[in-house]
């Protein structure tokens, strides 16, 4: 009889330990189900904010060569952007500066090769608030290689005429006015990307 009893208690035991084994591997099921979902959610939000989040302010543009001509008269390839940001050009550089008159493409991509960055406008008719925080903008860079310059073309690759862009090799930053602040802002982010960058052939 004590030795029926003791496998009963014995058979008890075994059954209460094999129900919180079970109980703890539910318990472990139901927490790497979490982790798992928690860690699922995470990869599809950083997709989805890689996926959705809004570019740089500025377009790419193919490099089309940096060959140099001997004269701004040679016959050459169509540039891909207006103002253009590479192509054939010039040997010399053009000062790092203000310069009230346009300069041709042929004269400053030249600048731009050499990682510079160029500050145009086309303005008619004035555009003091334009012209004017270019002038901020250049004065905070006037030890790097930023210039400014009138230019009769700036038009976005939707032939949209624009008032101002700023152009670095193989990239243009259209603007129209600086009424929203975060338009100077971008401004100055596209000079610290782009400024001081060579872009010679095999850089």
């Amino acid at each position: 009889m004590a030795q029926v009893r003791g496998k009963r208690l014995i058979q008890e035991r075994q059954r209460k330990e094999a129900e919180q084994l079970e109980r703890k591997r539910a318990a472990d099921r139901r927490r790497m189900l979490v982790i798992s979902v928690a860690v699922v959610g995470m990869l599809v939000l950083g997709i989805g904010w890689i996926l959705l989040a809004p570019g740089p302010p500025w377009i790419a543009f193919d490099s089309i060569g940096n060959d140099h001509i001997e004269a701004i008269s040679d016959p050459h390839v169509a540039y891909n952007s207006s103002p253009p940001s590479s192509g054939p050009h010039l040997g010399n550089l053009v000062g790092w500066q203000e310069h009230l008159e346009q300069i041709p493409p042929e004269a400053y991509v030249h600048n731009l090769e050499d990682g510079g960055v160029a500050l145009t406008y086309n303005c008619p008719e004035g555009c003091d608030g334009v012209t004017g925080i270019l002038r901020s903008v250049l004065a905070d860079y006037q030890n790097d290689n930023v210039l400014m310059f009138p230019y009769d073309d700036v038009v976005d690759p939707d032939g949209v005429a624009r008032t101002g862009a700023a152009v670095a090799w193989g990239r243009v930053f259209y603007f129209d006015d600086f009424s929203d602040p975060e338009t100077e802002k971008d401004l100055r982010a596209f000079i610290d990307s782009f400024e001081g960058i060579n872009n010679h052939v095999g850089a």
